[in-house]
């Protein structure tokens, strides 16, 4: 830290201010700020000490913001010439993570002192950070000018320019300091490797294939990562023309390391020129020079994987079906529970489907009648008996089924299982599906603690088990469970801390859908925080990677990052949030109270009642938890204190002196209160649709939500882009788009929908009407979308249903008698096939709350109740009933009376054929 001040001190306080600098920068905060204090108490106005102390206190107590910021700003309005001040402002606020007034701050200085090295570096880092790709090539470029003898400074100039696109200036700048460098010393070996493999990515990406294989081979010898190499030389050959065949023979010899990674065979595919078309298909040529090229390969690798299921993605029909067989048996006989999730990807694909399902039912024919698998046609003598894989086929068997909507058998075959292997968990898991699938969460949850119950030390299945809780809205059953793997006493704050997510999202459903918006908000940013984290750590790496020469690495980092923001568990947050602060907007006196969410809430008085006396016992039960940790937190750090006392003693010296332990802060929010007040929730909800909007533009369900939040808050035009992008992404049969098109022309067209507006947004709202619409008027345009997509699910019947009665209010009856009479208004049947659980509840929920129609929705609810037997929300006659006095048999309670399976699947046949009559 430069010391410069247009404020002369005397010497004596000259030496103090220059302790300061010291103490700061060696951490030791309590001697710098005394010192910063016998400075100012003999000048109080003295700018940069100011700023010093300032600094000193947000680097000491983060929670002290606005002393800190005070101080800073008295600092430099009693010595605005001073490049310290302006420096050190600027340091204050990276500390709070604003960088864009930091680097305002950085600049201001260097306009008083313009090659101050400590400034320019720092703001280098920043301008990385915040992807000034521009001021971060200038920046770099003055410091190389400044001190062109460091390497440090010609690699951060050569990123510089990469990250910018320049690669000959950059492959330029390395091969210069290369030239510069005079000998190489075994310290410096590895790190000069990098640097040259480095220096071939940047030739690469910059179109220099031959350049960078040239490069490659100059420098092989000196080159310590020879994987690196050997990868990064398949790759280049790949490009070049006319050599394909040496890139082949490369990707063969990585195969030889490691013959189980897909990348080498993708690349080794294409070498040969054997890659599908854009749809996934290849040629029957292609088919056959696969085929020999896996059974040779087969030949070499024995015991790869990949090259036993590589070939089950191009074969077809006998050949798919010879492969399959071979494969399946492996598996099978070794007992791989992963084994269906490996396969379920064929399951798009009818005939793969079909063949799958039937080897694997000849193989149970087989175990049951002689204890071995059937004979294969190569095979000579008996085939070796395997009575043990009979499970493992069941296994597969009843997720076959569960894939095919076949529940009843699914859950039969289960049962066999079980009979052959009580102790296996896997079943238990599987049943857990099996039955969420079915629309039964609270048998689904029971099936997994039950799994989670057999092994408690598998983290795995313990997660498992929180998740199915939490989907159940057993949401205390559900914290507990995951807690057995966190610090005891932290509790599920260490899951935050942990940053599980997956965690996150289940918990912030489970509260959403109890309608705990506070709670849920809480813990949903709190994911949307972590990413922000994520963001933030990269800028300790901005000098690290330099220094350790971990470049390649260094800039596939700031790529992720660019793009952290698409990953899946950010947008489901992010999504899940946003639906939390759209219903605060509809009903904002729902967070002033619990009772008055609860008057909300459209239950009855003795439902009312009883949710009540349900949130007092929780809160009454936080309140006692949180007292007891506290007490055994004191207990343990006083247990503590105590034996190292006695360790102490018993050694003959005397104890040490422990500083007392930092209390953990407190939240001040700790169920998010205060995060439901907010003032704005559409504006809260317009910050995570922007982010949404740059990172996870390929997702239909951020256009469903951009549009919700700009609906809301008259935004025409934004709203209008929303509903061209999910059109865009969803298709014109998609039930999400079309419902968002009709909306928005009838907001348009209604009396009060474009008063408001300018102008110039009427004018254009006006003329893409006519786009969305075609020629067709809104009655029409739901019209054409029922007869030409209402037979392809419950779903888009739902939807037209909806348009129905928003475009006519008085369509009620008319929308009811669509979705559930025979013949209606599509003249033609939904496809058995397409009716899901999940369809079926929006129906039926669209009919009783919506439509009012209530004798629709019972005659509705009936057929379901045959078609879903095992759901819990249609009271399907085989649902697992938890609250009987007398415990059923395990066979009896989880599964249901399987001896009339038969039956019952017959019923369910005949009630799945009848409900998909329109």
């Amino acid at each position: 830290m430069a010391t410069k001040d247009n404020q002369i001190l005397p010497s004596k306080e000259q030496g103090l201010f220059r302790q300061v600098v010291k103490y700061y920068e060696t951490k030791q905060y309590k001697k710098a700020l005394k010192a910063a204090d016998l400075v100012l108490r003999k000048f109080p106005d003295h700018g940069e000490t100011l700023s010093m102390k300032g600094l000193i206190i947000s680097s000491q107590d983060t929670s002290r913001k606005e002393e800190a910021y005070d101080l800073a700003r008295k600092g430099i309005k009693n010595n605005l010439k001073s490049h310290v001040t302006w420096h050190v402002f600027g340091l204050i606020y990276r500390a709070y993570l604003n960088y864009d007034e930091a680097v305002k701050c950085y600049k201001n200085a260097l306009r008083i002192d313009k090659e101050n090295y400590q400034i320019l570096r720092d703001l280098s880092h920043l301008q990385v950070q915040v992807r000034d790709i521009a001021g971060f090539v200038d920046t770099r470029a003055t410091i190389l000018q400044l001190k062109p003898g460091t390497k440090s400074h010609w690699i951060s100039f050569a990123i510089a320019h990469h990250l910018n696109g320049s690669y000959d200036i950059a492959a330029e700048a390395l091969k210069k300091y290369e030239g510069l460098q005079e000998e190489v010393t075994p310290n410096e070996a590895y790190e000069h490797s990098e640097m040259l493999l480095y220096r071939a990515m940047v030739l690469d990406e910059g179109s220099q294939h031959n350049e960078a294989l040239i490069h490659l081979d100059l420098c092989q010898e000196k080159i310590k990562d020879k994987l690196g190499l050997l990868e990064l030389r398949a790759g280049l050959l790949l490009k070049i023309p006319g050599r394909a065949g040496n890139a082949e023979a490369n990707f063969r010899k990585l195969l030889m390391l490691n013959p189980n990674n897909y990348k080498y065979h993708d690349g080794l595919r294409e070498a040969l020129q054997l890659q599908p078309d854009a749809q996934g298909r290849w040629t029957d040529q292609q088919r056959w020079l696969l085929t020999v090229l896996y059974k040779e390969l087969a030949e070499q690798h024995p015991s790869s994987s990949a090259i036993r299921r590589i070939p089950l993605d191009f074969k077809e029909g006998e050949d798919f079906e010879a492969a399959a067989d071979r494969y399946l048996r492996h598996f099978l006989c070794r007992g791989i529970p992963s084994l269906f999730s490996d396969l379920k990807g064929f399951y798009s694909n009818a005939q793969k489907r079909e063949t799958i399902g039937s080897l694997m039912r000849q193989y149970l024919k087989a175990l049951e009648d002689t204890g071995a698998f059937p004979q294969l046609p190569d095979e000579a003598g008996s085939p070796e008996p395997q009575p043990q894989a009979k499970e493992w086929v069941l296994f597969y068997l009843a997720q076959h089924h569960d894939k095919l909507g076949e529940t009843g058998e699914a859950l039969r075959l289960l049962e066999q299982c079980r009979e052959l292997a009580p102790t296996l968990p896997e079943l238990y898991t599987v049943q857990s599906r099996i039955l969420k699938h079915a629309g039964d969460p609270q048998g689904a949850a029971e099936a997994a603690c039950k799994a989670e119950s057999m092994d408690l030390a598998d983290r795995y299945l313990n997660s498992v088990a929180a998740k199915a809780l939490f989907r159940a809205g057993r949401i205390e059953e559900a914290e507990a469970m995951a807690a057995k793997f966190t610090k005891h006493g932290e509790q599920v704050n260490s899951l935050t801390e942990m940053q599980a997510m997956w965690y996150e999202i289940e918990c912030g459903h489970a509260h959403l859908r109890q309608r705990a918006y506070g709670k849920a908000l809480k813990i949903l940013l709190a994911t949307v925080g972590h990413f922000n984290d994520f963001m933030e750590d990269q800028f300790d790496f901005h000098a690290y990677c330099v220094r350790k020469m971990t470049l390649r690495a260094y800039v596939q980092m700031l790529r992720m990052e660019d793009t952290i923001h698409k990953n899946i568990f950010y947008s489901k947050a992010a999504w899940a949030a946003i639906q939390v602060y759209l219903e605060l907007h509809q009903k904002p006196a729902a967070v002033n109270s619990a009772d008055d969410d609860l008057a909300n809430s459209g239950l009855s008085a003795e439902e009312l009642k009883k949710l009540k006396l349900k949130r007092k016992k929780e809160q009454q039960k936080a309140k006692k938890e949180e007292a007891a940790r506290e007490k055994e937190a004191e207990a343990a750090a006083l247990a503590e204190r105590e034996a190292a006392k006695q360790a102490a003693k018993d050694k003959g010296a005397a104890p040490k002196k422990q500083a007392p332990a930092k209390d953990k802060e407190k939240d001040p929010d700790p169920h998010g209160e205060q995060l439901a007040r907010t003032e704005d929730p559409l504006g809260e909800a317009a910050k995570l649709v922007q982010r949404l909007r740059e990172h996870s533009g390929d997702r239909l369900k951020t256009h469903e939500l951009a549009f919700e939040v700009y609906m809301r808050r008259k935004r025409w035009v934004l709203a209008l882009e929303a509903v061209k992008r999910a059109a865009g992404i969803g298709g014109p049969g998609s039930p999400e788009a079309h419902c968002m098109v009709l909306r928005f022309c009838h907001a348009a067209q209604s009396e009060q929908g474009l008063k408001e507006v300018q102008p110039v947004v009427a004018e254009v709202v006006t003329e893409e009407l006519a786009g969305l619409l075609g020629s067709k008027t809104t009655a029409q345009y739901n019209e054409a979308f029922l007869e030409e997509y209402g037979t392809q699910s419950l779903r888009h019947r739902a939807a037209a249903a909806r348009m129905m009665v928003l475009l006519d209010p008085e369509a009620k009856a008319a929308a009811a008698k669509m979705l559930v009479k025979r013949g209606g208004l599509l003249g033609g049947g939904v496809a058995a096939e397409a009716i899901t659980h999940s369809d079926a509840q929006e129906v039926h929920q669209l009919l009783a709350n919506e439509l009012r129609e209530a004798q629709a929705a019972a005659d509705f609810k009936a057929k379901c109740q045959q078609v879903f037997r095992w759901s819990s929300y249609f009271d399907g006659p085989d649902r697992i009933s938890f609250e009987a006095e007398e415990p059923q048999s395990e066979h009896t309670q989880q599964n249901g009376t399987h001896e009339k399976d038969s039956a019952k699947m017959n019923g369910v046949a005949k009630a799945v054929e009848e409900l998909a009559i329109a």
